[in-house]
């Protein structure tokens, strides 16, 4: 991941589009390409559905997908025990304009960039100038420079994160990243033996 993030250096060039989406101005024609795609895994058949809110900017999350997330796909996903879904809960600017740009890359890649921003998540969040390298991250996913401009004037793709978020809080009381669903069970935090058990205890 450290040659992905020194290739994704060599790409960032000027920027200033990115630079709206911290202060949410979205521009209102925007282009209509990209659509909003949920993250799912797993069997989508399984007994039991694992719903992960997080925000792309909390280092609670970023623990969570990078120590905890693995043993969780290793033993529930891969297995075909759980269907897992993964919808944001961005808590700043910032973490909107990420998941903005991982909705918009092409074919597919939208939680492989999601992973990687958790990976490198301290790199990117305490730059000087972090879009500028979500930018060259989302151009290494395929995105190009006008994708990315276009991606953050996506009327459409933010209003359903901010949707999906606002349901969240109204319909599901959810108040902190990351939360966890089993089913209708809320579990709150990054314990993965506390979402282990409550798995279980579906299964």
């Amino acid at each position: 991941m450290k040659n992905f993030t020194r290739r994704a250096a060599t790409l960032l060039g000027g920027f200033a589009v990115m630079a709206a989406v911290a202060g949410s101005a979205i521009a209102a024609d925007a282009p209509k390409a990209a659509v909003y795609k949920e993250y799912v895994q797993g069997n989508p058949k399984a007994k039991v559905t694992v719903i992960e809110y997080a925000s792309l900017t909390c280092p609670h999350c970023a623990h969570f997908a990078t120590a905890e997330y693995p043993e969780l796909k290793k033993n529930y996903i891969d297995t075909g025990k759980i269907k897992f879904v993964f919808r944001d809960f961005p808590l700043d600017g910032l973490a909107t304009g990420a998941a903005l740009l991982a909705r918009c890359v092409p074919n597919d890649r939208g939680a492989v960039m999601v992973e990687m921003m958790f990976q490198n998540q301290s790199e990117w969040v305490r730059s000087e100038k972090p879009l500028e390298v979500l930018r060259g991250y989302a151009q290494l996913a395929g995105l190009n420079s006008e994708g990315v401009d276009a991606c953050l004037k996506n009327e459409a793709i933010l209003k359903e994160i901010q949707s999906v978020q606002e349901k969240a809080v109204s319909l599901y009381k959810v108040k902190a990243t990351p939360s966890f669903f089993v089913n209708e069970d809320l579990v709150e935090g990054n314990d993965y033996e506390a979402l282990k058990k409550a798995i279980d205890k579906k299964l």
